[in-house]
């Protein structure tokens, strides 16, 4: 059994992986933008859980161009 502190991540991947890999399967044309502010929706819910879904989140927060917090 792994016992993760508070602050530890959850080692499910790297954030930057997870976003490469979500970036490669995007369709043609798509609005990466678009895109990346409906996954931060879906990541929201997970807020202060894990530090690399933090992570991911301001991966794709960046994507989307966002220069503030985002709710």
């Amino acid at each position: 059994m792994f016992a993760f502190t508070e602050n530890q991540s959850s080692g499910t991947g790297k954030p930057e992986s997870v976003f490469i890999s979500w970036l490669l399967w995007q369709p043609r044309g798509a609005d990466l933008a678009v895109e990346a502010l409906k996954e931060m929706k879906k990541l929201s819910q997970y807020e202060g859980a894990d530090p690399d879904i933090a992570r991911l989140r301001t991966l794709f927060a960046s994507l989307a161009g966002a220069d503030g917090p985002i709710h």
